[in-house]
Order: C-alpha cells, then structure tokens, then sequence
C-alpha cells in the first residue's frame, strides 16, 4: 500500500468500520447535535503560525477523510489527515465524533484501527495532533494509545461566549487552561505526538 493509495483504503474493526469520506458525509455532519461540554466551541481553534516554514514547503495540499461507521452502517464520526509530510513520512491527525457516540470507546476503537493501517500497510512513520489541553476526554484518549506531549501553545479565544463560565465556581478546575489578560484571553493547546517505534512497543 502506498501513500497514494492511502484515500480508498477501508479500515474494520470490531465495531466500527472507517471508509473513504464521500460528499454526503458532509451533509450528515451537519446534522450532528451540538456538544453540551463547557468550552467545546473552543476544541478546534486554527494554530496560529507554525515552527518551521521550510517544513511546510515540505507538506503535501492533499488531504484525505475516513468516515467512521458503527455496525448499523450509520455515520458516528470522522478521521482526517492533513499536513502530510512525504520526506518525514508524517501527518497531522484529525477527529471527530457525533455527540451521541462520545465516551462509549468508539472514538478509541476507530483511532486504534487507524493507527495499526497508518504505522503498517500505509507505512508512515509519525503521527501529529493538537487538543485542547482542558478536553481531558480527549487528552487520555490519545495518551493510552501512546501519544506523548511535546509542548503547549497558547492561542487567542477572541469573544467566544462560553468564556462568562470561566466566573461560574462549578468550572474553576478549567481556568489553569486559561489566560485572562486585559484585552485578550488564550487558551492552551497541547502539541503530540505518536511515533511508529512507540505505536508498536505499547503492552
């Protein structure tokens, strides 16, 4: 398997299985309820500059999407690749899953799955993501399946909304995420990374 045949390769797993995402995928998304967790309107803000741009010279445009299905054939999530490095052999992670499927090892179950074909028949050697670092679901997500930290990176959250719980006591545990200066508050984003040595020494 090649990297060019990476966009139709299916991936199975027990209970769920990832697909190539076609354009009515999108549509199906849309339609996904909106999470209810504090501050998830702030989980995918865009880095705002990166380390090295002769790296990013280095980066394919290309993109590619799994769609994650259950046993039922439904759409309950979303795995993308982007930043595709072909001299490092590495890619930056994305995912997504419907509100309605979080916290039942699905979102595990599907990033395992990809992680054996991305480290085996699609043969890359590291994968990259960034999290929000108060998205604690997440974050022990991806440390059990062998994600190490790497840095953080503390971006701007301009006027989002949900900024007015940071006052409310039931959510003081999320403000060591948070820095609230006079005229800007950032947000910390952890930076990981799982590299193939790593994926394949786990117990």
């Amino acid at each position: 398997m090649t990297k060019e045949d990476i966009s139709n390769h299916v991936i199975y797993a027990e209970r769920v299985r990832l697909r190539p995402w076609q354009r009515r995928d999108t549509l199906a998304q849309e339609l996904w309820p909106r999470y209810t967790e504090p501050f998830s309107s702030l989980w995918n803000i865009a880095r705002s500059n990166y380390s090295d741009s002769q790296r990013r010279q280095s980066w394919s445009t290309q993109r590619y999407a799994w769609a994650i299905e259950d046993g039922y054939q439904r759409l309950i999530g979303r795995i993308s690749l982007r930043e595709i490095d072909l001299h490092e052999s590495s890619a930056r992670l994305g995912i997504s899953l419907s509100p309605h499927y979080v916290s039942q090892g699905y979102g595990t179950e599907a990033l395992a799955a990809f992680l054996d074909a991305f480290f085996g028949p699609l043969d890359y050697q590291a994968l990259h993501l960034d999290v929000a670092a108060f998205n604690i679901r997440a974050v022990r997500c991806y440390e059990r399946l062998g994600f190490k930290y790497v840095f953080s990176e503390w971006r701007g959250t301009g006027r989002d909304a949900s900024l007015r719980l940071l006052d409310d006591p039931r959510y003081q545990g999320y403000q060591a995420y948070f820095r609230r200066g006079r005229y800007e508050t950032t947000v910390e984003f952890y930076e990981m990374t799982l590299e193939r040595d790593t994926w394949y020494a786990r117990p």
